[in-house]
């Protein structure tokens, strides 16, 4: 029995890049952090690069999802430069800190989403090494990767018609 490759994610520019401006604009404004985008690629699996994910669910025109995919190291930077709290591992604070950091990217991008017909969900987080995001009809997701003075980060999204 021959399994068909995934289809690649129906994606358009128009629903990404409100989201890589945000995330660059949301890193510089929130964070005093400088962000900048240096590679964009179809992803091989439905792991994510790093071990907290905070997820938003996107429906309307088309279903999908916005992942932002944080080391524990970028993680644990974005609460402290938030609100001042040292975190030494993935907890419930630090969590919630990546939650609204995707939240306030979504947020901003959403005035050009609205105009796509898409509304967006809260956040939800997935932490631990080697987790799965499945996104819809088993697309293939497109990763964008972020270089930051906190570290690497990336945002993955998928959509299907």
């Amino acid at each position: 029995m021959t399994t068909a490759a995934p289809a690649t994610s129906p994606v358009s520019v128009d629903y990404v890049n409100p989201v890589i401006q945000s995330a660059v604009d949301v890193f510089d404004k929130m964070l005093n952090c400088k962000a900048k985008r240096v590679d964009l690629k179809l992803k091989d699996s439905t792991a994510p690069l790093y071990e907290l994910s905070a997820i938003i669910g996107v429906s309307g025109k088309a279903t999908g999802t916005y992942v932002l995919s944080l080391s524990e190291k970028v993680a644990i930077e974005i609460l402290n430069r938030m609100v001042g709290i040292e975190a030494t591992g993935l907890d419930d604070d630090v969590c919630d800190a990546a939650g609204e950091i995707l939240n306030m990217i979504a947020g901003q991008a959403k005035a050009t989403l609205q105009k796509l017909e898409l509304s967006i969900s809260l956040p939800s987080m997935i932490t631990g090494k080697n987790h799965e995001i499945r996104y819809p009809s088993d697309v293939r997701a497109i990763c964008v990767l972020f270089e930051s003075d906190m570290g690497p980060f990336a945002i993955e999204v998928g959509f299907a018609s």
